[in-house]
């Protein structure tokens, strides 16, 4: 037995009432009970802590960190470098236990400390920098033949010990700018407001089970970055405008190639009180015009009446819808992928939708497109302040003669008389799934991205118009050709 126990007993005893005997008796019993687990300092730590007496008021023997070995009893100090947060886990018997993680360091080494069940609570108000003290803890490898401290039921922490004559190293913890950011950091701290809010989702993965995930656009003076939340940080509640502190996330490239930081289960989001230098958040309705989506843009919100709807089909990447949108201001083709799809089959021309958190592309005409992704949202609310379909359409139509028709114009209006109808079938036939055209082969009918089909037969007409400055020939689909004939 060290001078040092001997000391402790003796004080125990004195502030106890017990005998110095009764005390070693006490701990002899619970070093027993624990089949010789437990250290005599172990032992007599839970035996004076039973009898409301602290012994941490006593200046203790700290190890070195680089001086370390596997014991039942260790006590170090350092300065916090990482903190990991509480995470549970289902034990053998099936109770639920918890665990987190600091690395703490002195001017020699690191080295990870592992915290148990209550202890878990030190993470939750610790800060990068500052000092912990870790009395009674014991020392174990890891799975990789690491050294590390476990802090269990009989571990003490002090976070920030006055009086510690101790030198160590200054840590202050980095934060990074936005602009600076790269894809494949995996450990980023920000400072930053919440730009955008997208509130959680739960989604399906692989295995079955059910995931969360939230984002936001984060921004501080430098940019603004896509910030994905995952999990239980999916749960936490942001609204635009917030400050907030985020330490250990990881960057990606996510859609489109573009940067993203991304906040999993070891990531830490706190609200900041922190000074940024940024413009007031300002939010209209409708925040773009339709005629003002440009190509390569991010986080669009758009109000709008849809036009047209061409429903959910498969392609070789997944599924795939698109809708013909329009305001007052012009029309624009908008793409729903995959899960957005689905959106499709609830939505009718006529409907005004709200879409947020959309992007948008270049197509093959080199003209704009809105795409509805997987952190986008689009809702139908008649509420909505958009002009009537009829309106829009009457809005955006233009009259003109036939000579003075251009290639590739919309929504153009023509009047004259019908002088021939070209003896050419009225039907055609699509695919069912796709909306494709299909081969009448010898009376099978084939489409090339979904093989062999039952056709859906569609009307057509051709028909010359004339009017007092030339004629054009008109091709008329399906409604619009079944009411020209009837």
């Amino acid at each position: 037995m060290t001078e040092e126990i001997s000391t402790l007993i003796k004080k125990t005893a004195k502030e106890s009432g017990l005998t110095e005997a009764e005390v070693e008796s006490q701990m002899q019993a619970r070093k027993e009970k624990t089949h010789g687990l437990l250290s005599d300092y172990g032992a007599l730590y839970a035996v004076a802590k039973e009898h409301g007496v602290d012994l941490t008021d006593k200046e203790v023997h700290v190890t070195p960190l680089d001086e370390l070995t596997v014991s039942s009893s260790v006590n170090v100090v350092g300065r916090v470098k990482t903190i990991f947060n509480a995470r549970e886990f289902t034990r053998k018997d099936g109770s639920t236990g918890r665990f987190a993680s600091v690395v703490l360091a002195d001017k020699k080494a690191e080295i990870r400390i592992v915290l148990w069940d209550n202890n878990t609570s030190l993470v939750k108000n610790l800060k990068i920098g500052d000092v912990v003290l870790v009395r009674n803890g014991y020392t174990k490898t890891n799975r990789d033949g690491r050294l590390e401290v476990h802090a269990g039921s009989l571990t003490n922490l002090t976070v920030n010990p006055p009086n510690l004559t101790l030198d160590l190293p200054e840590i202050t913890e980095e934060i990074q700018d936005i602009a600076d950011l790269t894809a494949g950091s995996p450990s980023v701290s920000l400072v930053c407001r919440v730009y955008r809010y997208y509130p959680m989702k739960e989604f399906s993965r692989q295995d079955g089970s059910t995931g969360k995930r939230a984002s936001f656009i984060a921004e501080d003076e430098s940019g603004r970055v896509r910030t994905v939340l995952w999990g239980k940080q999916a749960e936490t509640k942001l609204a635009e405008g917030d400050k907030v502190k985020l330490t250990n996330a990881y960057t990606k490239k996510g859609l489109n190639d573009e940067l993203e930081v991304h906040a999993g289960s070891q990531t830490q989001i706190k609200p900041s009180d922190a000074k940024l230098d940024l413009p007031e958040i300002t939010r209209t309705a409708g925040e773009l015009k339709i005629k003002d989506v440009k190509a390569e843009q991010r986080g669009i919100t758009v109000e709008a009446r849809i036009m047209r709807v061409y429903p959910q089909r498969e392609f070789s990447g997944g599924t795939m819808a698109s809708l013909v949108l329009g305001d007052e201001s012009g029309t624009i083709r908008c793409v729903l992928w995959n899960e957005q799809s689905s959106n499709a089959n609830d939505l009718s021309a006529g409907d005004a939708v709200r879409i947020t958190n959309a992007y948008s592309r270049s197509n093959l005409d080199d003209e704009p497109e809105l795409h509805v992704g997987k952190y986008s949202e689009i809702k139908a609310d008649p509420k909505l302040d958009v002009p009537a379909l009829e309106d829009i359409q009457g809005s955006l139509s233009l009259d003109k003669k036939i000579i003075d028709l251009e290639a590739g114009e919309d929504y153009v209006k023509i009047t004259g008389k019908v002088v021939d109808v070209e003896d050419k079938p009225l039907l055609y036939s699509t695919c069912p799934e796709c909306k494709s055209r299909v081969q009448n082969l010898g009376g099978t009918h084939m489409c090339d991205s979904c093989g062999m089909v039952e056709p859906t037969y569609n009307m057509v007409l051709s028909f010359i118009l004339e009017d007092e400055s030339s004629n054009i020939r008109v091709i008329a689909f399906r409604e619009i050709a079944e009411k020209l004939i009837s």
